[in-house]
């Protein structure tokens, strides 16, 4: 079969023939129909410091989002068979620990770091082999570019949502970053029934399409006074919910300053500067809760994901700007290392 193999730990991968895998005895082999380029997938690609925290060893085929068809299962599987069509969390988890006891194997203790497609060999490609354990059976009637997209739906959903107040209805909502997760999080959010989308971001078409998912005002951080321009919105009181999907202190700082006494602040976003809170009596009085919010609850965030799409609601069809076949593999690397940065989500056909 054709599959994108890391082969080198520096830039770059290769289209290479290898052999179709044979499935373990807890394992389904899926005929990969679409795939999907996420940003880590850009890291590792690109071969910068974020890429060599996940891949430890090559030769290594990439990608972790996809939606395909089952054409083998192995002999302890149950759950699925042959023809079913699916997708799959890409978080490892054990269903044993402390944490996915308790709703969170999404942050197995076991498994922690073991992701799909990460840790080991992933989906782009023409066929993968898939623990039945990770596997979601998809609505027929969903398009495999949509299936797809899925799993990063899912960060998308469980950051808007969070898990305390899960209720966006009559909601301001203000969404820090213009990556294709803050599109589709524009989507989901007023396809919760938030009254009032704001977006920051720094390239026009990615506000462009924020919009386009629903987003009521984009500001363009280049351009604009983002603390002037929010304070012109005349919010008495602040936001009710901020998502802090940048991942830089300024951001964080920002989402702090304008979200409202006892409102909520998501923080999918990830850097590595310091968390700070200046002063934590003022924190602690205004009642302001930060999430961290890491992968999505499995698999809670998926039956939300799938009622949103299955409802007709939300539609993310605008966040895919790109598609390509899988052997083009380089020109949708290419597509998402373009600066300004004009695509959402790139899709691979094998």
């Amino acid at each position: 079969m054709k599959a994108v193999v890391k082969t080198r730990m520096a830039p770059g991968a290769e289209l290479l023939d290898v052999d179709i895998p044979q499935p373990k005895a807890d394992e389904a082999l899926v005929k990969i129909k679409a795939t999907s380029i996420c940003g880590t997938d850009v890291h590792i690609y690109n071969w910068d410091a974020a890429a060599q925290v996940y891949i430890k060893e090559v030769p290594q085929i990439q990608g972790h989002e996809f939606a395909g068809e089952i054409v083998e299962v192995g002999k302890r599987v149950k759950k699925f068979r042959v023809g079913d069509y699916v997708s799959a969390e890409t978080h490892f988890f054990c269903g044993k620990c402390v944490q996915c006891r308790s709703g969170q194997k999404h942050i197995c203790d076991t498994e922690k770091g073991k992701i799909f497609g990460l840790s080991c060999d992933g989906c782009f490609a023409e066929y993968a082999t898939v623990p039945d354990s990770i596997l979601w059976r998809n609505n027929p009637a969903l398009p495999p570019e949509i299936a797809t997209l899925q799993e990063p739906l899912g960060n998308a959903v469980y950051t808007a949502l969070g898990d305390y107040d899960r209720d966006l209805k009559g909601k301001t909502v203000l969404i820090l970053g213009d990556g294709p997760a803050s599109m589709l999080a524009s989507g989901v959010c007023k396809a919760e029934g938030a009254a009032f989308v704001v977006v920051v971001g720094r390239h026009p078409r990615r506000l462009e399409i924020s919009r386009q998912m629903g987003a009521d005002v984009g500001i363009n951080e280049k351009e604009e006074d983002v603390s002037a321009r929010i304070s012109q919105l005349h919010l008495r009181t602040g936001f009710d919910v901020v998502l802090e999907m940048a991942g830089s202190r300024a951001a964080r700082d920002l989402a702090m300053e304008v979200a409202r006494d006892g409102g909520r602040i998501s923080l999918f976003g990830i850097d590595t500067d310091p968390l700070v809170i200046e002063n934590s009596g003022q924190y602690v009085r205004s009642a302001k809760k930060i999430l961290p919010i890491t992968g999505r609850l499995i698999w809670k965030t998926w039956q939300e994901t799938k009622k949103l799409l299955d409802s007709g609601r939300l539609d993310i069809t605008p966040v895919i700007t790109h598609k390509f076949a899988l052997e083009d593999f380089d020109k949708g690397f290419e597509a998402m290392n373009k600066r300004p940065k004009v695509s959402g989500k790139v899709v691979l056909y094998p």
